[in-house]
């Protein structure tokens, strides 16, 4: 099996308009995507829960071809200062910007070290870039009364509150974030399955 992506064939030293559209458009994506199954957290928590996992799962597809455009240093960072604004704007807390960005800086250095065409670094950097999902719920760990008296939770009922407070016990809120670097190089492995059995027959990736 080969270890390499289109990606090596070509490496460019700036970055290009097109590289800002593939920012562009591959982050929609995985916003797209994210953000739809994260929808089903209205349900209850634990629902949340699983929906999580399964974003993290599922975003493996978008992120993993938008990495067979990735040509040099930054384009990731950019791609996560994109995402994570955003998602600031729908509520997220600053230090998952902040945890989000780091993650990106270590996911950059993975694909540098495989000189941006090592399939398996690729999905190890998915990996990392997942760990971001432990970012929005951190508040819990460190200012657990103001997260769920805050204007988001009391929007989804005194119920879910509730419910919410008994399910993410410091226990589980460890195990999860140690969860979203397996559930990543799930997607990862999905991502790079599809990538090479649909997106590159079609001329996609």
């Amino acid at each position: 099996m080969t270890t390499t992506t289109p990606a090596e064939r070509h490496l460019d030293v700036a970055m290009s308009p097109k590289d800002l559209i593939n920012i562009g458009v591959f982050g929609a994506l995985y916003i797209a995507v994210v953000f739809a199954i994260n929808m089903l957290g209205f349900v209850n928590p634990a629902v949340m829960l699983i929906a999580l996992v399964a974003s993290i799962v599922a975003g493996g597809i978008p992120f993993m071809l938008f990495l067979t455009r990735v040509r040099h240093a930054g384009m990731v960072t950019i791609f996560a200062i994109v995402t994570a604004g955003l998602l600031m704007l729908t509520g997220h807390p600053l230090i998952s910007f902040v945890i989000t960005i780091g993650c990106a800086l270590v996911a950059e250095v993975i694909i540098w070290f495989g000189r941006y065409g090592s399939r398996r670094l690729s999905v190890l950097a998915y990996a990392v870039y997942s760990a971001w999902y432990a970012g929005p719920m951190m508040p819990i760990f460190y200012d657990r009364d103001a997260y769920f008296a805050g204007p988001s939770m009391q929007m989804m009922g005194a119920d879910y509150v509730s419910q919410m407070r008994t399910l993410l016990s410091p226990a589980v809120l460890l195990a999860f974030d140690v969860s979203t670097i397996v559930f990543g190089l799930l997607g990862g492995l999905l991502g790079l399955r599809l990538t090479r059995k649909h997106f590159e027959k079609a001329g996609l990736a």
